[in-house]
């Protein structure tokens, strides 16, 4: 009886020191960030459907370094694109002149799920996986003449910003992470009189957690059913 003891309180002593090892091997691979900041480039065209921003991820966090971001606004509604003056002056009329700031002597146009059919969704990733979610936008133009008119050179540059939900729907490391974010930058046209695509940069801070289980969790639980049998 005694011996049966022994053996059962050796097997459960060897149960947890394997249990052991499961967590610090998880621990020891789990390196995803939780705290991400990246500097990003690229270019778009809000008078081009669908309407996608979009580029490279150029310094920053190592594992997003070298990888893509994106930002989608659903245009659903707005005039086509084959002629970008009437649908420039539906964008103009429907999120610039509404938010004239005369003190100031600018513009700022909104895109999220209350002025868009709906909510923006962004995308950002490299190999080992990908972060998304939705978004909000807001540009601003600066009236240089002061006429609360948007000329064509004062579409040249234009200051952005906006907030980041990240859903858990990523892929790779990021799959079961959420979390919220944001980003700001400006962009730059070098020919608006021709309806040419922004270049545009900026950089992005997201602060997430892994939104699954703890693995320590599920790692005792599945250490306590294993003695229990």
């Amino acid at each position: 009886m005694k011996g049966k003891v022994l053996m059962k309180n050796a097997s459960l002593v060897w149960v947890i020191f394997v249990g052991l090892l499961i967590i610090g091997s998880s621990s020891a691979f789990a390196q995803t960030p939780t705290h991400v900041e990246y500097d990003f480039s690229g270019t778009g065209n809000f008078l081009v459907s669908p309407v996608v921003y979009s580029g490279t991820v150029d310094a920053g966090e190592p594992l997003l370094i070298g990888g893509y971001w994106d930002i989608l606004v659903d245009d659903t509604g707005w005039p086509p694109d084959a002629d970008k003056a009437v649908r420039w002056d539906y964008i103009n009329t429907t999120y610039y002149a509404p938010n004239y700031d005369p003190f100031g002597g600018t513009w700022t146009a909104i895109f999220d799920g209350s002025t868009t059919a709906s909510q923006p969704v962004w995308h950002t990733g490299h190999t080992m996986g990908e972060l998304s979610g939705t978004a909000t936008l807001q540009i601003t133009l600066v009236d240089f003449d002061f006429d609360a008119i948007i000329d064509p050179d004062e579409r040249a540059f234009s200051v952005f910003s906006g907030t980041l939900i990240v859903i858990k729907n990523g892929t790779g490391i990021w799959a079961d992470y959420c979390g919220l974010g944001s980003f700001s930058g400006s962009s730059s046209n070098a020919d608006p009189w021709s309806w040419a695509d922004d270049d545009v940069s900026g950089h992005t801070i997201l602060d997430i957690e892994d939104c699954s289980v703890p693995t320590e969790q599920v790692t005792w639980g599945q250490v306590k059913q294993l003695y229990q049998k």
